[in-house]
């Protein structure tokens, strides 16, 4: 849908990522913004306006000059400020760098016109699409056409005070979306009250691109502490952060593709640019899309920066060096009703490898490895996977299947981590994994105990002392401990086992090293007795989270530990292979992994996936797991 057909649009590896090479760089497929999926339901509202202050946008481009913001207030030429806002003839925006209403002068100031043409480049034929192709572009300039050229003392080019008036007009004139691909180490508080100043506008800043934590060396304006600020770091085409971009698990918001960016640039040109700065007009493109469907969000700063963080898809990539790591997604910010889509293949083996293809992109820290015919080593490793970003693969006990033999080299872990021991995962298979972890790492390790109590409490031992949750779930009925994975990302720690009627020596000995802050009991008293509980009590402060039946428990753990998200996963609870690769990735996206079964949608799902109205569900399995009525119930849900 969308202009796709423009004659650059393959090279927009950002919009859609088909593992084509960009300046040699060989793309990872679908590492993307899914731009046109969302040009299936909008590619922008023509009334609404992006504001770009920078070095002026040329709007004699051909893929610009149908996207400029006109002043309907003021009069062209006749020399008077005819709506009395203080900048006579300002029909297509003002120059503060010059004082004059020219937005454009110099073909040297490249970098406005590379940035429109990410937000907005018409569906023309020609050149490139942008993200939002029918919105508005308003020109503010404030900074110089050279940025190398040494400015006069007192020149207003550049400064705090001008970035800050062009800021203070886009919003007069009625920009709730400013994209600001600029900044600077040092703190100004007239920019901070300019942007305060405009509560309304969503202002959409550049991380920064000298590679530095922002947490402790701040750019402003992306680090200013305010609620309408969207601050935004840069990936490549494989969908990690790239080399220059700057990052912070505090200041910085989330991730948008911005090295090897192709767009426009002055006269009639196109050209490949990097840095945050194309990173950031991917977001106001995409900010743009949602505001153009949601108008809601349209003058809420606020709630716009958060629909665009809580729709952006997983990136665990991005783990621990953002403080969302999720890339932006277009399609799931405009949508709905949320879209459905089945992760599954010819068996259990190639199933979880599907579900990893689709969450992890190659060059993962780490990889997970279970048997897939028995569950309980899977269920510890899983609460791990998922608080590192990890994908969980599945072998036999003597082989590893084909699936999950491309998936691993597809993924390229650094280091891989077997679960349980060599009658669970033989020694032929551990031998085996050794040629696909990184040389350099420190290769593959086996995390085990005699039984599955004990591997549990081995896999526990890497969080340390004084976890804030530890889990505990039977060690022999499995369902109620497949959503607590998932939950485990949310509120961290270990997942440890135990039987309905006591605790097992390891499972206690871990509890005395973890010394949690609370246990979290998985499933009701008939899952794990009262005794237990209260056994549990002298460890930590207790919860349950439970309910009537399998399904009702993973409803009451998706209800307290997921508030709120836009991405649900449904699984088989009566068969558990595909839920063990689907807790991770649930993780991964912060959302809950419900249950259902073969061929009905059990009244709690129902009532979860209503309650939390996901702008996308991932049903894992195939037909014979989880039957096309279960689907179609699940549409229903969302009339």
């Amino acid at each position: 849908a969308g202009p796709t057909t423009e004659p650059r649009y393959p090279q927009q590896w950002a919009l859609s990522n088909t593992g084509q090479t960009v300046n040699t760089y060989v793309g990872a497929r679908d590492v993307d913004m899914n731009v046109p999926e969302a040009w299936n339901i909008t590619t922008g509202n023509p009334n609404l306006v992006v504001a770009v202050t920078d070095d002026g946008v040329d709007f004699s481009h051909p893929d610009l000059a149908a996207r400029r913001w006109v002043n309907t207030d003021e009069i062209a030429g006749n020399g008077i400020d005819d709506d009395a806002n203080g900048y006579i003839d300002d029909v297509y925006g003002w120059d503060f760098c010059n004082d004059d209403n020219t937005v454009h002068d110099d073909d040297i100031a490249m970098h406005g016109t590379h940035v429109a043409g990410s937000i907005a480049a018409s569906g023309n034929g020609v050149g490139i699409a942008g993200v939002a192709p029918s919105v508005k572009i308003m020109a503010v300039k404030f900074l110089p056409d050279d940025p190398t050229a040494s400015l006069d003392p007192g020149s207003p080019c550049g400064t705090d005070a001008g970035a800050a008036a062009a800021i203070a007009y886009a919003y007069a004139n009625g920009a709730r979306i400013i994209n600001a691909s600029w900044g600077g180490s040092g703190y100004s508080q007239t920019l901070n009250d300019a942007i305060e100043a405009a509560p309304d506008a969503l202002l959409v800043a550049a991380a920064g691109n000298e590679n530095v934590d922002n947490d402790l060396s701040p750019v402003y304006p992306a680090s200013y502490d305010l609620p309408n600020i969207l601050s935004v770091a840069a990936i490549h085409n494989q969908g990690h952060l790239t080399g220059f971009t700057n990052y912070g698990v505090n200041s910085v918001d989330l991730s948008a593709p911005g090295e090897d960016i192709v767009s426009s640039v002055p006269g009639d040109g196109w050209a490949y640019l990097s840095g945050t700065s194309m990173a950031a007009p991917h977001a106001s493109g995409v900010a743009a899309l949602a505001a153009s469907v949601k108008p809601a969000l349209l003058g809420d700063a606020s709630a716009l920066r958060q629909h665009l963080i809580a729709t952006a898809r997983a990136l665990p990539s991005s783990l621990n060096w953002v403080a969302a790591p999720r890339l932006l997604d277009a399609r799931a910010a405009v949508v709905s009703r949320p879209d459905i889509r089945r992760l599954w293949g010819a068996n259990r083996y190639a199933t979880a490898a599907a579900i990893s293809a689709a969450t992890y992109v190659p060059g993962v820290p780490y990889l997970f490895i279970a048997t897939g015919l028995g569950f309980p080593d899977a269920l510890a490793g899983g609460a791990v996977a998922a608080q590192t970003g990890s994908p969980l693969l599945l072998v036999n006990q003597s082989s590893i299947p084909a699936e999950t033999r491309a998936e691993i080299q597809r993924l390229r872990p650094y280091a891989i981590y077997v679960l349980g021991g060599s009658s669970v995962v033989g020694e032929a298979v551990f031998d085996q994994l050794q040629q696909y972890d990184d040389p350099s790492s420190g290769g593959v390790v086996r995390l085990w105990g005699i039984n599955r109590y004990e591997t549990a409490a081995a896999v526990s031992e890497g969080f340390g002392t004084g976890v804030s949750t530890a889990f505990i779930a039977n060690g022999l009925n499995f369902p109620d401990a497949l959503a607590g994975v998932p939950a485990s990302a949310v509120l961290g720690g270990p997942l440890l086992l135990a039987t309905a009627t006591q605790i097992p020596p390891a499972t206690a000995i871990a509890l005395n090293d973890l010394e949690p802050q609370r246990i979290v009991i998985l499933g009701g008293t008939s899952v794990i007795s009262t005794a237990v509980a209260n056994q549990l009590a002298s460890f930590a402060p207790i919860s349950r989270m439970s309910g009537s039946d399998r399904w009702a428990t993973a409803a009451d753990i998706a209800n307290r530990a997921f508030p709120a998200s836009e991405t649900a996963y449904i699984a088989n609870g009566l068969g558990f292979p595909d839920a063990l690769a689907g807790g991770p990735a649930a993780g991964a996206y912060g959302g809950p992994l419900l249950l259902t079964t073969s061929t009905s949608l059990p009244p709690a799902t129902t009532q979860q996936l209503q309650r939390l109205g996901p702008a996308r569900v991932f049903v894992l399995g195939g037909t014979s797991v989880v039957s096309t009525p279960v689907i179609d119930q699940i549409r229903a849900a969302f009339p």
